[in-house]
């Protein structure tokens, strides 16, 4: 298997945040044939899935659409194709957290100046990957239920003085007030508990104990706006989302065009899976989607892990030198 030597630990110093990115964008160019072969296996796998659930959302979308008056044998169809969606993109996530908690468990030990190997991510996969699941599955609920319960609110207390008012109107400015609410409390949130893969898999913490040390990590400390661990910690994620959106943008151009040269209905608002694609379009779009993502996603997941080393660097006196994932 694939290894890179090793070098010389990061300075247990602060990093700025432009120190941070530079640190990600070298341990990926450092060990990229490590993370490389890592990432393959699990970028294909996630293809496979999320494929699935998009042929399967499809297919629950001709049912309805399809249907005459409904009855159970319908309603035991659509559901039966719906639940199938929603265990294929579930599945899809659990391979994206273990590919993030093997990278992760490669730049930790490269923050502490030792080599790495195939293996070691191998390792750190199973040994932390059901703690990272189960703390993303936790962070995922709290990310849908408290924009739920802020955006309910204002949309409720709407809907009480349109029907009293016998305004239907007056539901429109309660509606948008939720709405950006809703989008107040997802950014909170991810704000506040999107470090719980790195604290999982550098510290070895779970579930809400993994959400409140990120929460203690990124608090804002009375420093200016601009320094918080917040503040610094949405730069990063715009440029992870700048990078994903660009990747995802460029794979959408050709299936675009081979939707248009072979005719695909775009009635039923999608573009065509892989599997609608002639063979010879197919495979190689889907190697060269599965090449991409292996070589590109592990960056997002340097950069939260060494944004959380550096915090605890910065805020605890953290030795990266030390012992590596010290008990929490």
């Amino acid at each position: 298997m694939p290894d890179a030597p090793a070098f010389a630990a990061l300075p247990a110093v602060p990093r700025s945040t432009g120190e941070v990115i530079t640190d990600a964008v070298d341990a990926l160019r450092r060990s990229f044939l490590v993370v490389f072969s890592f990432c393959v296996p699990f970028c294909a796998v996630d293809l496979l899935l999320r494929e699935v659930t998009q042929h399967l959302l499809l297919r629950v979308s001709a049912q309805l659409a399809d249907a005459g008056s409904p009855d159970w044998a319908l309603l035991s169809t659509v559901a039966s194709s719906f639940l199938a969606a929603v265990g294929a993109g579930l599945g899809s996530f659990v391979v994206q957290q273990l590919l993030s908690t093997g990278v992760m468990g490669v730049g930790e030990r490269l923050a502490a100046g030792q080599p790495v190997s195939v293996g070691d991510a191998l390792r750190r996969a199973v040994d932390r990957g059901a703690t990272v699941v189960l703390t993303g599955v936790l962070f995922l609920l709290g990310a849908l239920f408290v924009p739920a319960i802020t955006a309910a609110v204002p949309i409720g207390a709407g809907v009480v003085v349109a029907v009293a008012a016998e305004q239907p109107l007056l539901v429109l400015p309660a509606a948008v007030l939720g709405a950006l609410l809703a989008l107040a409390g997802v950014i909170v949130v991810t704000l506040r508990w999107s470090l719980y893969a790195a604290v999982a898999v550098t510290e070895g913490r779970s579930g809400f104990a993994a959400l409140r040390r990120s929460a203690a990590l990124t608090a804002p400390r009375g420093l200016p706006f601009s320094e918080t661990p917040r503040f610094r910690l949405s730069v990063l994620f715009l440029i992870g989302l700048a990078l994903a959106s660009t990747l995802q943008r460029g794979f959408l151009v050709p299936r675009l065009a081979i939707a248009a040269v072979t005719g695909w209905s775009f009635a039923d608002g999608a573009l065509p899976g892989l599997a609608a694609l002639p063979v010879w379009f197919m495979v190689p779009l889907g190697l060269l989607e599965v090449a991409t993502n292996a070589a590109v996603l592990p960056f997002s997941a340097f950069l939260l892990c060494f944004f959380a080393l550096d915090l605890r660097v910065r805020f605890e006196g953290y030795d990266l030198g030390r012992t590596l994932s010290p008990a929490p």
